[in-house]
Parts: C-alpha cells; structure tokens; sequence
C-alpha cells in the first residue's frame, strides 16, 4: 500500500507539472525579460520548427563486483526509432517509431518489452527531464552463458523476469539566460552565436522499482557480490538538491559543442527483498544517495537549419554500505535535422488558402 500511494503522489505531481510547465513557458515568452541577448543567442521560438530524427532510448543496472571481479550490468534491448517532429512557441510535439528490418535481434539480446515516455522540457531560465518507464527482459552485458552455466538460445545470456519501473524529474535553473541556451542544443528553435556558459542549480526527484524471480546476482557469482546486491525484489525512492555547470563552445557562428553536467546529493529511502543462506530478508533503510545529469550536443546551427547528435543521461546511485555498489540510468542518443520556416502560425493560416 505504501508503494501505491507513493504512485498516486507522483501521478498527481506529474498531471500537475505537464499543466503547469506549457503555461509557465508561455508566461515567459510574453514577459519583456525574456529575450535573449542577440549578440549571442537568436530566438526563432515564434517560428515553425520541422525536425526528423534518430534516436534511440535506454535504461540500465550495473552491480559492482568485489574482488577485481567483472561487474553485471543489466541492458533493455533497445530499438532504434525513426521519428517527425514540430516545435512552435513553448509546444514541442515528436512522433518516432520503430524501424523496420534494424530491431530484429532478438536472437542475440532477447526481447525486452517496455513503456518509454521521456520529455525533456526547455525554457529560457529552466531545463527539465521527466521520465516513466517501465521495462521487462534484460540480457548481461559482461558475462557469457558458459560463465553463468546457463542454457538458452541467446546469444548473451538474458534475464526476461527482470521487471524495472522508474518515474522521476530533475530540474536546473540556468542563471546566465540572456547569454546562454539550452534550446538551441536540444530543442533546434535557437541559434547559439557565440560561446558562453552558465552555472545551474536545481533539484530531482525519482523512483525506482525493480522486482524478478530469483536474486539479480546469478548463484556462481555470489561470492563475488556484497549481500545488499543479492536483490530480488526493491523500491527506492531518492530526493534532494543539484547544481553544476554547461557551456558551448561555438566556433565560426555556426559549428557548436555543448556540454552538461549537473551534480546532486540527498535522501534515499529503500525498501528492498535480499537473499540470505538463511533465506530471504526484507529490510528498510535510509541514507544517501547521489545524482548525475550530463547532457552533450554537438553540430551545425543557422538561421534556417540545424543538424546535430545529442545525448542526455540521469544516473542514480546510493552511498548506502549494503547498497553503495548499485547504481542505474536513464537516458536517449538522438541525430537531428532540421528546418525552420520564416513563418508562424498565424502566417501559415493566412497563406493556406493561396495553396
């Protein structure tokens, strides 16, 4: 019951933010402080902004081993998406699906079924990720099957009852706004002209649920791993306050590289089922954990067109004893081209009867 109510808090803070966020954005749109200085950043947010893309999405458990011993690290057998997009004012709308004839392996990795919703939210003073996934079926990355004495038709040996949940936010405030810009990088609806930077400060706020048939950690390799890894079964929940640092280097006003990293500290709280000789223990523990955001972008930015690769990532972890050598993530890789058209809205409406 304590897992369920914790949901519905989250489900109910997450309606609100998706409300509240579009309205916040679009407040600062109209505000007279909320235009960029021109000698370093172009808003092109009041045009249509067309975009296709590659990309993929991804989330992933790494165990650390003791004794020099390799570590276990979980992998969803991703897919690679083919995806159209429109970006107008604060309103950023992106359709991908999967493509045809690339995510046929599951020989090799298993099949992982999953529910990946990831929006990544840009203002001029505020960047926020807001991620709910849930994920079923993982192969090991650093072991073969012989390793394991496993017998199965995959090439990697693959875990299909490991089941994830996570839901989370994190947020940072961009203080340099005039002179700096996320939404050039991530969003395609500005044009970063000249290098500049920015300090960040914010917060985060995540769950994590995982739960499988037997232990995370295969028997042969239990000596290897620490009793607080011997998880079957577990619920985290981690808050707390971050900051950090982003710049873009912008060479001839239109190559660019941006990058991000954001760290954090704060509470945890876990309730989680382990494996003991003696059976099975269920314990509830608090303490610290910590939290990392990178971001990191790099392409080609104009008037008109934009093409670039970016990549974001959250990482969570635990300074716990039992659980200090557990961490996972969350993240997308996307390759991005892009068109902005010399028109609006209310542009557009006026020359469609000419059409």
């Amino acid at each position: 019951m304590a897992y369920v109510r914790v949901l519905a808090a989250w489900g109910v803070w997450l309606a609100a933010a998706f409300v509240v966020l579009p309205f916040h954005a679009k407040a600062q749109t109209r505000s007279p402080g909320n235009a960029f200085d021109p000698d370093y950043v172009l808003d092109y947010s009041n045009r249509i902004t067309a975009r296709a893309y590659i990309s993929t999405k991804y989330n992933t458990l790494q165990l650390v081993a003791d004794r020099g011993a390799k570590d276990l690290v979980f992998r969803p057998n991703n897919k690679v998406n083919f995806g159209l997009g429109l970006s107008y004012r604060s309103v950023t709308l992106n359709i991908g699906v999967g493509i045809p004839g690339v995510n046929k392996d599951q020989d090799k990795y298993g099949q992982t079924r999953y529910l990946d919703a990831q929006a990544n939210v840009y203002t001029k003073r505020w960047a926020t990720n807001i991620f709910l996934q849930r994920f079923r079926g993982y192969y090991l990355d650093t072991y073969i099957k012989e390793e394991l004495g496993w017998q199965q038709p995959t090439f990697f040996p693959t875990r299909p009852d490991l089941v994830q949940f996570n839901l989370g936010a994190s947020t940072v405030h961009v203080f340099n706004n005039d002179r700096f810009s996320y939404r050039a990088a991530f969003n395609q609806d500005a044009w970063q002209r000249r290098s500049q930077g920015s300090l960040l400060a914010g917060g985060y706020l995540t769950y994590f649920h995982l739960r499988a048939d037997s232990s995370l950690v295969p028997t042969p390799l239990d000596p290897q791993f620490p009793d607080g890894l011997q998880m079957r079964r577990g619920g985290f929940l981690d808050l707390g306050p971050s900051a950090g640092y982003a710049y873009t280097l912008v060479v001839r006003k239109h190559l660019f590289v941006t990058a991000s990293m954001v760290l954090g500290m704060g509470l945890s709280l876990q309730r989680a089922t382990t494996k003991l000789r003696s059976g099975e223990e269920l314990r509830t523990v608090a303490g610290l954990g910590w939290h990392t955001q990178v971001r990191a972008a790099a392409g080609y930015n104009s008037a008109r067109y934009f093409f670039g690769i970016s990549f974001n990532q959250e990482n969570i972890g635990y300074l716990i004893d039992e659980r200090s050598s557990f961490h996972w993530s969350v993240g997308n890789t996307r390759f991005t081209v892009a068109k902005r058209f010399g028109m609006g809205i209310r542009q557009l409406e006026r020359r469609l009867p000419q059409l």
